[in-house]
């Protein structure tokens, strides 16, 4: 069962790299003519009809992205969100944006691993695990998406239109994992690897000299202003260790209530680690 509805496998000779049913074939490498055969495959469930000037649209931000997709429709439905579905113009697109951000997701991570992998060949398993966590957060996503205005390019209901959701970061993050997925499906890996590694160049850079990925009080800031018309408030809760040894934990929230606490060597970094894990925990996607 898929989302509900029996699963449908493609008849045999359709499968990506052309392996037929019960896997009697190879299904080959990744990318090339198996990606093909996968965005043909997906095509048939994503293809309807595009007005002109979406088209048009759509070839701003290709630009913008420095690539060409094949299937146009398919890069439209990486900009769906599941409001607009629900309005008249949904005739363009079949389905929302959420499978692709799924597939968009995995494919983000194995580039990211691979790139730390590269760079920090004697670092354990744990050390890459935290730095992979700063480099593809939810927080890093959307501050990417909104430096790049691929809200500009999302297509949202209009209630969500009216409360700017466009600008959310768990939202316009969502769409760039979602716009990876379909540049995969269309392009296969190489060519989402070298996008990836452009779009994060600054995050893999700032982790490389030792740096915060990102300013997240900041962020966290901004987002708190911007929904909750609050200032984020810091406290130290407890202080460990010898002086030369000290470890603090710090607290953040507004209004009562705290959304995230972090430890550290330093009261800086504590509360950089606060406002990391309280982004994280306000941008988690709402329980259906």
């Amino acid at each position: 069962m898929v989302g509900g509805r029996p699963a449908v496998d493609p008849p045999d000779g359709d499968w990506p790299g052309g392996s037929p049913a019960g896997c009697s074939g190879p299904v080959g490498p990744i990318g090339g003519e198996r990606t093909a055969g996968m965005i043909g495959w997906f095509g048939r469930f994503s293809r309807l009809r595009m007005e002109p000037v979406r088209a048009r649209v759509l070839a701003r931000l290709e630009r913008k992205l420095g690539v060409t997709f094949r299937d146009k429709d398919l890069l439209n439905q990486s900009l769906a969100h599941r409001s607009y579905l629900q309005t008249p113009d949904a005739e363009s697109v079949s389905r929302d944006n959420e499978t692709l951000e799924f597939l968009g997701d995995a494919v983000l991570g194995l580039v990211i691993s691979e790139e730390l992998y590269r760079r920090f060949p004697t670092a354990e398993v744990g050390e890459l695990a935290k730095i992979k966590s700063q480099v593809v957060s939810r927080a890093t996503m959307g501050e990417i998406a909104l430096e790049w205005n691929l809200d500009e390019w999302m297509l949202l209901g209009p209630g969500e239109v009216q409360r700017g959701e466009g600008k959310r970061p768990s939202v316009v993050g969502s769409g760039l994992e979602a716009v990876l997925g379909a540049l995969y499906l269309d392009q296969g890996l190489a060519v989402t690897a070298r996008l990836i590694r452009k779009l994060f160049k600054g995050q893999i850079q700032s982790v490389h000299t030792g740096e915060s990925a990102a300013d997240y009080k900041s962020l966290l800031q901004e987002y708190a202003l911007r929904y909750f018309k609050a200032t984020p408030e810091y406290r130290v809760v407890s202080e460990q260790g010898p002086s030369h040894q000290r470890r603090f934990r710090v607290t953040v929230g507004w209004g009562g209530k705290v959304y995230g606490t972090g430890e550290g060597t330093s009261k800086k970094g504590a509360s950089q680690e606060a406002a990391r894990i309280g982004l994280e925990n306000l941008l988690a996607p709402s329980p259906e």
